[in-house]
């Protein structure tokens, strides 16, 4: 009888069934994953703070280029609604409307400048203090001036801007613009001759200010230091301690699942590859920069991509890094006695949303000469295209616009080159995209940017 041993088998597995332990329950990850979450938010948080630093730089840089050109309305929309403006001796600008009708009496009530005017003013070496809440900022920034009008006369100055800006509605804007000049001269006395009252014109309004300035501070050949938000006192040259930053509030939605703390993750990932970008991008552009100072043709081809496009100065449009390398060997090797500092100034640059690809406009400051025959000024921007190839950044597009080349004896006021005619013997590929003249015709370089305040 073979079916009672099955049974007896069946009874007892049963009994041990009966007795094995409950299966364990799930873990309860709720608490670990707050903690994650809230690591994250810190970190984010950190990112963020990293983030105000860019755009703010973007914002002043910006007002830079608007400034060149004598974009008004672009340049009032980048204050608060409430922001005051003052150029010293002349006056409080109070409002955005009362700005407007300051830089709009700076030219006679016109928007643009005219045929033979230069209006430059670089915005250079900021130090930017962020307040713990990262909902306002102060910053101090270097102003280098070179202006004048074409057979009539040129000047140039410097100055130290003290700013605030604010933070509304995630959008950075100026709350407070003071301009401290320095000194602003004739070009051909230079700052060795200049006065109190030389100095006073920069930055004079036809419009009428909202009330006088406060108090008048003196102006180079008078030793002054201009007050700095970030000192101590006058007398002291010691950065104060930074402001210390507010603790993140914990994440209000904690992930719930692996999947969502994964998501998370990413797009903190994303975020900070698009910071990373902004470094790399900067270096890349001032290396190509120093490269160019000293001829070195091999080093700056291997800056672009195999596809990349090279147009400057008028020379047409050169496609690959082949065409790139010989444009280059055509500006002349390494020679003694030749000169050819090439600054990559000012850059605002904006990184694609995936990370990938970026666009900077950068501003060339230049020296030129050769010993003992001739020296130039040079001044224009480049508006160039970067691309992430193989995990290094590249040039994708190289888009240089001569404003000015000008010699160092009669200055931008008496002198300037026109657009290069093309090499001999090595036409481009295609003709320039755009046609221009250089200064003293009127050309705005494109921007690859919109207003970041108006959005226009």
């Amino acid at each position: 009888m073979k079916i009672l041993p099955l049974i007896a088998l069946f009874a007892a597995s049963s009994s041990a069934l009966a007795q094995a332990p409950a299966a364990p329950r799930p873990v309860d990850l709720t608490a670990r994953y707050q903690r994650i979450a809230d690591r994250i938010a810190s970190i984010d948080a950190q990112a963020t703070r990293v983030d105000d630093y860019n755009q703010l730089r973007n914002l002043q840089q910006m007002y830079g280029y608007y400034y060149d050109e004598a974009l008004w309305d672009h340049v009032a929309d980048l204050f608060a609604d409430d922001a005051t403006l003052e150029v010293e001796p002349h006056g409080v600008y109070a409002g955005k409307a009362s700005i407007r009708r300051y830089f709009l009496g700076l030219t006679g009530g016109r928007q643009g400048l005219v045929q033979g005017q230069l209006n430059n003013q670089l915005q250079l070496s900021p130090v930017i203090t962020l307040s713990a809440d990262g909902q306002r900022a102060q910053a101090r920034w270097r102003a280098f001036m070179q202006d004048g009008v074409f057979n009539q006369g040129a000047n140039w100055g410097a100055g130290v801007y003290e700013n605030e800006y604010v933070k509304q509605g995630g959008v950075w804007k100026i709350a407070k613009l003071h301009l401290y000049v320095r000194f602003y001269a004739p070009y051909e006395s230079g700052w060795t001759r200049t006065t109190a009252a030389l100095n006073d014109r920069f930055g004079k309004s036809t419009a009428r200010p909202d009330r006088p300035t406060a108090e008048r501070h003196p102006t180079w050949p008078t030793r002054y230091i201009m007050p700095m938000h970030y000192a101590q006192g006058p007398d002291s040259y010691r950065v104060a301690p930074p402001n210390s930053v507010s603790a993140p509030a914990p994440a209000a939605n904690a992930p719930r699942t692996a999947t969502q703390l994964e998501a998370q993750v990413r797009a903190l990932e994303l975020k900070l590859k698009r910071l990373k970008a902004v470094d790399s991008l900067e270096n890349l552009e001032s290396a190509y920069g120093y490269y160019a100072d000293m001829s070195m043709q091999d080093a700056t081809s291997v800056l672009f991509t195999e596809d990349a496009t090279l147009e400057i100065l008028g020379r047409g449009v050169f496609i690959g890094s082949d065409r790139i390398y010989e444009y280059m060997r055509r500006l002349g090797a390494p020679t003694d006695g030749r000169l050819f500092t090439h600054m990559q100034l000012q850059p605002v640059i904006t990184v694609a949303a995936d990370g990938n690809s970026a666009n900077i406009r950068a501003r060339l400051f230049e020296m030129f000469g050769m010993n003992g025959q001739q020296a130039q000024w040079a001044e224009g921007v480049y508006e160039n295209r970067f691309v992430l190839d193989h995990g290094v950044w590249k040039y994708q597009g190289l888009n240089g616009y001569q404003t000015f080349y000008s010699d160092y004896d009669k200055g931008w006021g008496k002198h300037s080159v026109p657009l290069m005619n093309y090499f001999p013997g090595y036409p481009p590929d295609m003709p320039h995209s755009i046609e221009y003249e250089p200064y003293p015709a009127v050309f705005v370089a494109p921007f690859h940017y919109r207003n970041p305040v108006s959005g226009r």
